[in-house]
C-alpha cells in the first residue's frame, strides 16, 4: 500500500539538531523533511553559531526549514538574509513556543494575544522575505478565538504552508489536543495546513487521518523521539525487536561520533546525551532505571559501560509490530 502524505519531524529544542536528524535518516528513515530548532533574534544581530549553522545544507540529509523565534520584522529579514547565503531554501517562524519565558516577553505563542502585532509581523516578512517563509502556530495562547482572528491575515498574504499545533500555548505540552478547535478553522482558511499534535502511534495517525482526510502533512514531534521508528512505521514499515535493536544501536553510534568529532567534544558530550535519552529511555522496558543510570554517568568511560548495559535490556513492546 502506498503513503501519499507527507511526515515532518517537528523542531524540539536542544535535540532535533542536524546530528539527530542525520542518524534518524541513515537508520529508521521515516521522515520527509524537518524543522529546525528556533534561533533566537537579538536587536545586536547576534548569533548562536551553532544553532546557526545546524540547518547548512552540506550538513543535512533531510530538507530542513530553519526557524526563527521574534517579535520583530529586521532581525527576522536579517537572519533569512544569512540563510539565503547559505543555500537554505525556507524559512519559519516560531509562533507558537508555549514555555512562559518566551510567550511573556511577546514571542511564540505569546504574540497570539496581539493580533496588530502579527498581521505587522507578518506582512514586513511576507513583502521581503528572501526565501520561501512559513508559519508554526498553536490554536491560541487562551483559546481558539485568537487563531481566528489571524487565519485573515494568513489567507490574505497567501501563506501557504502552515503548521497549527492542535494545542493552546497554556497547555505548554499537558493535556490532550483540541481536535474540535482544529476541524473548526479548517474551513476558514484557504490552505490546508500541517497538522501538528499527539501522534503518539500508528493508530493515532490513522484515527486523524481518518477525521481529516483533506490533511496530508503531518508533523511529528515528542512520540518520534521516543520511538524513532514511528515515522516509518506510520508508512508501513515494521520492526521485531532484533532489527528494531540493531537500528537503534547504529543510530546511538552515528550521533556519538558525530558529537565527539565536534570541538569541545568531551565536556559536551554527557550533556547531549542525556537530553537525548530523555527520550531514548522510553525505547526500554525499565525506562526509569536506564534514565538514572544515564544520569549517574560522570565519564564518557562510565557512560559507554551505562549504554552497553542499557543495550541488554527488553525493549518497550509497544514500539514494535
Amino acid at each position: 500500500m502506498s503513503f501519499n502524505d507527507h511526515l515532518v519531524l517537528a523542531p524540539i529544542r536542544g535535540v532535533t539538531n542536524y546530528v539527530y536528524r542525520n542518524a534518524l535518516e541513515q537508520t529508521f528513515s521515516g521522515a520527509d523533511s524537518a524543522i529546525a530548532p528556533y534561533i533566537v533574534t537579538k536587536h545586536t544581530n547576534e548569533l548562536n553559531k551553532r544553532q546557526l549553522h545546524d540547518v547548512l545544507p552540506e550538513k543535512n540529509l533531510l530538507p530542513t526549514t530553519a526557524q526563527i523565534l521574534t517579535k520583530e520584522v529586521d532581525q527576522f529579514l536579517y537572519v533569512a538574509n544569512i540563510y539565503k547565503d547559505f543555500g537554505v531554501k525556507k524559512v519559519n517562524l516560531n509562533m507558537g513556543c508555549p514555555y512562559p519565558m518566551v510567550a511573556n516577553r511577546t514571542k511564540g505563542s505569546g504574540l497570539l494575544l496581539h493580533p496588530d502585532k502579527v498581521e505587522k509581523l507578518l506582512t514586513g516578512i511576507k513583502e521581503k522575505c528572501p526565501i520561501e517563509f512559513s508559519v508554526k502556530i498553536r490554536l491560541g495562547r487562551e483559546d481558539v478565538s485568537e487563531i481566528k482572528e489571524i487565519i485573515p491575515m494568513i489567507n490574505k498574504l497567501e501563506i501557504n504552508d502552515f503548521t497549527i499545533h492542535a494545542r493552546y500555548g497554556k497547555q505548554i505540552y499537558v493535556g490532550g489536543v483540541d481536535l474540535d478547535a482544529f476541524e473548526e478553522c479548517l474551513p476558514l482558511l484557504n490552505t490546508t495546513p500541517c497538522y501538528n499534535g499527539d501522534i503518539n502511534t500508528v493508530e493515532d495517525f490513522k484515527a486523524y487521518k481518518a477525521r481529516f482526510p483533506q490533511i496530508n502533512r503531518w508533523m511529528v514531534g515528542r512520540a518520534g523521539l521516543s520511538n524513532p521508528a514511528l515515522m516509518a512505521q506510520i508508512k508501513g514499515s515494521k520492526f521485531n525487536e532484533q532489527t528494531y535493536l540493531a537500528k537503534f544501536i547504529e543510530m546511538h553510534k552515528l550521533m556519538s561520533e558525530e558529537y565527539l568529532s565536534m570541538d569541545n567534544a568531551k565536556s559536551d558530550y554527557l550533556q547531549k546525551m542525556r537530553g537525548h535519552w530523555l527520550y531514548f529511555k522510553d525505547i526500554f522496558e525499565n525506562e526509569h532505571k536506564v534514565y538514572k543510570k544515564v544520569k549517574k554517568a560522570k565519564s564518557i568511560e562510565h557512560y559507554n559501560d551505562v549504554v552497553e548495559w542499557i543495550f541488554e535490556q527488553d525493549l518497550n513492546p509497544d514500539f514494535l509490530n
